[in-house]
Parts: structure tokens; C-alpha cells; sequence
């Protein structure tokens, strides 16, 4: 993968992870009451991902290109991890939606 390649997927995944993470901060207020806090905690495991994606595109960033050689390898490992890590906190905070809503009194 080369340096450029990498950081427009790295942007990319940041931009979805934003976008995502604002629908679903949107619908809070969908969320059945005993979801409430799973919902947090997993919204919050994806902000925690989003933030650890910028911090680590600016330490690529600053790397030498001989050093971005020896990280080349791992890249494509890097986004396997965070594309599983996306998917299974995501998952969790959508099934958060599927529960059922408090009944009305």
C-alpha cells in the first residue's frame, strides 16, 4: 500500500466513522430505556476509535519515508483490525435500536 493510498483510506474511515457516529447520536432518543447505557458505552468505543484513527494518521504522517517501508506492511493488517473493531461496536449500538421501546402509559 503506498503512503498516499493510505492516508485517503485512513480519511475515509475517519469521515464514515463521524458521519456514523453522528445518525446514531441523532437517534439516541429512539433507544429503549434498558439499552440506554450499552448504547453509550458503544457510541463511545466508536468515538474512541475515530479519535485513535486521527492521532495515528498524524504520527504516519510525520514518519520518513524509510521508516514508512518497514509500516507499509501492517497497513492493510491496520485496516482489517478497525473495519472488525467498526463493525462489531457498531452492531452493538444497532441492536440497541432492535429492543424493545419503553410502552407508553
Amino acid at each position: 500500500m503506498k503512503r498516499e493510498e493510505f492516508k485517503q483510506k485512513t480519511h475515509q474511515v475517519i469521515d464514515e466513522l463521524a458521519e456514523t457516529i453522528s445518525r446514531l447520536e441523532a437517534r439516541a432518543g429512539e433507544i429503549a430505556e434498558d439499552a440506554k447505557e450499552e448504547y453509550k458505552e458503544q457510541l463511545e468505543k466508536l468515538r474512541e476509535l475515530r479519535d485513535s484513527l486521527s492521532e495515528k494518521l498524524g504520527e504516519y504522517d510525520m514518519l520518513s519515508d524509510s521508516k514508512w517501508d518497514v509500516v507499509r506492511e501492517s497497513a492493510g493488517n491496520f485496516f482489517t483490525t478497525v473495519a472488525e473493531a467498526w463493525r462489531d461496536n457498531f452492531g452493538k449500538v444497532s441492536d440497541a435500536f432492535k429492543k424493545e421501546p419503553p410502552q407508553e402509559k
